[in-house]
Order: structure tokens, then C-alpha cells, then sequence
């Protein structure tokens, strides 16, 4: 009998713990791996992008550690996450082209129809050959800054699998969909667990698309494994506090066994990796940034508000800790006797009062905060965006 493991991360984001203050973590892979005969190391998506350091990485290098660290540890395979486009294309092919293994995306495409990434690829292990095909939830221009995926189209998943699962699964003992995108139904009883915006689609890849034998899942930064349909899956959280493992056993071309687990990597050491200077990293956040364009960047974001965001300072440092993870902006509904009342007290970007007179004169009014300004009865929105990334990157000209 053959046998064949897939171990996965999955929304890193660029974090080399699982927690502050911890030492286990995506560097506790390589420990992890010494137990399995020759697995397939796969990243699942958002490796680049998402925590302080990679803002440092991705305005400061023009090919990020992260994917020197990638290769270090012995990824054979990258999927992009929805936040590895928020530098633009030209930035994620730059960082494909340095990374040693597979970068698949079968539903992504240029404004000519053709694909950006390889669709799949076929590992073999053994006597088995192993498929693996790379796709994103196809809401991303949904979530992500238009002038990052303007010169690209996102396909709908189901339809991409739909015509790849059948050309693979005709090559390949294991076929393997390695999807940036998370669950949207319970496992076991179907029920919804959310509106379907279409943005998670894991459940329903499972239940519609034939020959898939295991599904990498992500996105949604929460864990989960199983079996559904005869089809093993893992959610391996977030920052690579746990690994996804998916262990297949083939006897004469049948498939015998499929086992989906989550390994937490606190019970494995972690590697030493040399990434990044921390002394370089610390001068950086001193540095002044550049908030004449702040104004204008939220009222891209948000439009017809007023503004109460308020900055600590005017360093780098000082405004990524303005910002609580994950980067909320918050819009409150209220009264003209509300906002007089919190205008005794701070200012508002767009408003003023005058001998007790709004100016603007209106009924009611919409502010954005980053803080809680308003009890919770009047928010009528959070916002999760990447303000920090986004906005130092637009000062860095990654953005017009």
C-alpha cells in the first residue's frame, strides 16, 4: 500500500509565531515534517501580507525574506490569499519568481483571458502522483482595493473546478483543491453559518465538484478538519498555530484510507531563521511618515462620512498603533444632538460648531472613527481594512 501526506498553512500573514511572546509557529513546520516520510508542504494563501513586518518587508525589498523563508523551510507549493494582491500583481509575480516552488491559481486571469498562475500542478511521491490545483475565493474585487486587481479578472471557483477537477483527476492518484477561501455551512448538518456572499464556498466545492479527494481551507482564520462526501478537509487557523494534515493510502490504483487532523504547534520546537534585522525594523517605525494624503485615502475608503480618526502621532510606529488589529474603521449613525455633544469634546473632520450651530446644518450624520466614539447602538458599520498596509503603501507609490 502507498501512502502520501499533505501538510498545509494557511493566512500566515507574514507572523513567524502563533502569538506574541511565543517561539512555536510557522517555524515549527520543519519539526513537524521530520515526522512524515517526504510530504507535500503546502501554503494555503495570505503569506505575504497582513502584520507589521511585512509592510516593513513589502516597502522596503523588492523581494520580501518571507519567500526565502518559504524556500528555507520547503514549501513545494504556494496558493495566493486575497491579501498577497494588495501590492498589485507586479509585486506578487516578483515574489513568485524567487520562490522555488509551485505557484498555482486556476481563477485568476489577465484582461486577455489568460491565467496569471499555473492552474496545477502534479507532485510525485513514490509510486503516486499527486495533483494539487491552487484557486481564490472569486470575491476578491469585493474586498480588495480596485487599483491593486484592475488589470485582472477573478474567475467564480465552483465554475474553474468544474472544468479542472475533470482534466486532472484523469492524471493522478490523489487530487488535491487548495483554496484560499473559508466554510460557509456546518460540516456535519449542512446548516448555514453565514450569509452566502459566495466569499466561502469550502462546503460547497465539497459537495458538488466529484473527485476531489482532500481540500486546503482557509480565510476565515478558524480551524476545522474532517471528512465530507469521502472528502478529507483542513482549516489550519491562522498565523500557523496549527499545520493541516491530510494522509491518503492507495492499494492498486484504489484509494484505501483519508485522514484529515490539525497538529497545534506548540507541542513542536521551532527553527531559527535569520528573516529580517529587528534593530532595521524598530528605525523604520521611527521614521515620519508622510499623512498629507490620509484625508484623502479615507474618503476613497469611505465616502460621504465625516471623519474622527484620530492619529497618535506621525511615525510609522505611531500610526500602525492608532489602529487596533484588525485595522476597524467604524461608521456611526447619529442625531445633531449626539454629534454636538461629542463635539464639546474633540473635533470632526468635515464639521464644526458655531454659537451652538452644526455646520453642516443636516438631520443626522454618518462619522468614521477608528475608536469607539458612540455607544454600540448607533454603529451602522465596521470596515476590516488593511488601513496600515494600505495606506503606507499608497505613500510608498505602489498605488496612484
Amino acid at each position: 500500500m502507498d501512502k502520501v501526506s499533505i501538510l498545509s498553512t494557511t493566512d500566515v500573514h507574514g507572523f513567524l509565531t502563533a502569538a506574541a511572546n511565543e517561539e512555536n509557529g510557522l517555524c515549527s513546520l520543519p519539526a513537524v515534517a521530520e515526522n512524515y516520510h517526504e510530504p507535500i508542504v503546502i501554503d494555503n494563501g495570505d503569506f505575504l501580507v497582513g502584520s507589521p513586518e511585512t509592510t516593513f518587508f513589502n516597502t522596503t525589498t523588492a523581494v520580501s525574506p518571507l519567500i526565502e523563508l518559504a524556500n528555507n523551510i520547503g514549501f513545494d507549493v504556494m496558493v495566493p490569499g486575497n491579501h498577497d494582491f494588495d501590492y498589485g500583481i507586479d509585486f506578487l509575480k516578483r515574489q513568485v519568481a524567487a520562490f522555488n516552488g509551485k505557484y498555482l491559481c486556476a481563477n485568476v486571469l489577465d484582461l486577455a483571458d489568460e491565467l496569471i498562475f499555473e492552474p496545477y500542478t502534479i507532485i510525485e511521491r513514490g509510486n503516486l502522483k499527486v495533483g494539487i490545483i491552487g484557486v481564490i475565493t472569486g470575491v476578491i474585487p469585493q474586498i480588495t482595493d480596485y487599483e491593486q486587481i484592475k488589470d485582472l479578472k477573478f474567475i467564480n471557483v465552483i465554475e474553474s473546478l468544474k472544468h479542472w477537477v475533470p482534466l486532472l483527476r484523469e492524471q493522478v492518484d490523489v487530487l488535491i483543491v487548495s483554496y484560499h477561501g473559508g466554510i460557509e455551512r456546518d460540516m456535519n448538518t449542512g446548516q448555514p453559518t453565514q450569509y452566502d456572499t459566495g466569499e466561502d464556498q469550502t462546503y460547497r466545492i465539497i459537495c458538488e465538484i466529484t473527485g476531489i479527494d482532500g481540500v486546503i481551507c482557509g480565510h476565515q482564520h478558524r480551524i476545522n478538519a474532517g471528512i465530507l462526501n469521502d472528502t478529507a478537509f483542513v482549516q489550519p487557523g491562522y498565523r500557523g498555530n496549527y499545520i493541516g494534515e491530510l494522509t491518503f493510502s492507495v492499494q492498486e490504483n484504489n484509494m484505501m484510507d483519508k485522514k484529515a487532523r490539525l497538529i497545534d504547534t506548540k507541542k513542536y520546537p521551532a527553527t531559527h531563521y535569520d528573516v529580517f534585522d529587528k534593530e532595521d525594523y524598530e528605525n523604520w517605525l521611527k521614521k515620519e511618515l508622510d499623512l498629507s494624503r490620509f484625508d484623502q485615502y479615507l474618503a476613497k475608503k469611505i465616502p460621504g462620512a465625516l471623519y474622527a480618526v484620530n492619529l497618535k502621532g506621525t511615525t510609522i510606529g505611531d500610526f500602525l498603533s492608532s489602529f487596533r488589529p484588525p485595522y476597524t474603521l467604524s461608521t456611526y449613525h447619529v442625531s445633531r444632538s449626539e454629534l454636538k455633544a461629542l463635539l464639546l469634546s474633540q473635533s470632526i473632520q468635515g464639521v464644526t460648531l458655531d454659537n451652538g450651530q452644526l455646520l453642516p446644518d443636516q438631520s443626522d450624520y454618518r462619522i468614521t472613527a477608528n475608536t469607539a466614539i458612540f455607544p454600540s447602538y448607533r454603529l451602522e458599520m465596521n470596515y476590516i481594512y488593511n488601513v496600515f498596509d494600505e495606506y503606507i503603501a499608497r505613500v510608498n507609490n505602489y498605488t496612484d
